[in-house]
């Protein structure tokens, strides 16, 4: 703490005064100040939105089924496959997949044949498995004429199970995906 007199003050003050800052009481006084505001604000009940522009967005109509079986993803940021997490147990949660195209169905399974690619079910993608193949991603587009123009996903919904020498196969209906 200094003290201040007559002789010291070039703004011409008379009394002799303390200056002491503290501050602890400089920053409880800005809170204080801050909470008055904001009890003030909450104590105003109607807002001028004038000054806001409306958020304007056309509303479509979508029908959220059944969760999928299985997804494609044909995207610039990246190109997979994404099994369901029910289509990866029924096939015994296997660490590669087979895949093969007929006119209307996705067979996949872990063992189709000698003359089908393995392709790794990568890290989990929370419960489903992720195969990331552009390849394989480009084979199924051109294979059922998918259309990616307005979307960058397409899920199937249906899969019929089967077997084949004792091993699971699924069979995933491509009819009507696009709709």
């Amino acid at each position: 703490m200094k003290s201040f007199n007559d002789s010291e003050n070039e703004i011409g003050l008379d009394e002799e005064f303390d200056l002491k800052v503290d501050l602890d009481d400089s920053k409880e006084s800005k809170e204080d100040e801050l909470l008055k505001q904001v009890k003030e604000d909450e104590e105003e009940t109607e807002l001028d939105l004038s000054a806001f522009i409306p958020s304007v967005s056309s509303q479509s109509n979508r029908v959220i089924g059944e969760a999928g079986i299985m997804s494609v993803i044909y995207s610039k940021n990246g190109m997979r496959v994404v099994p369901s997490k029910d289509l990866m147990e029924q096939l015994g949660n296997p660490k590669t997949v087979q895949v093969g195209l007929s006119d209307y169905h996705i067979a996949m399974a872990e063992y189709l044949g000698d003359d089908f690619t393995s392709y790794p079910c990568w890290s989990k993608s929370g419960a489903k498995s992720v195969i990331y193949r552009s390849e394989l991603v480009r084979q199924i587009k051109d294979h059922f004429e998918l259309d990616f123009q307005d979307r960058t996903s397409i899920t199937f919904a249906k899969a019929i199970y089967k077997t084949n020498n004792g091993k699971p196969i699924a069979l995933i209906e491509v009819i009507d995906a696009q709709s």
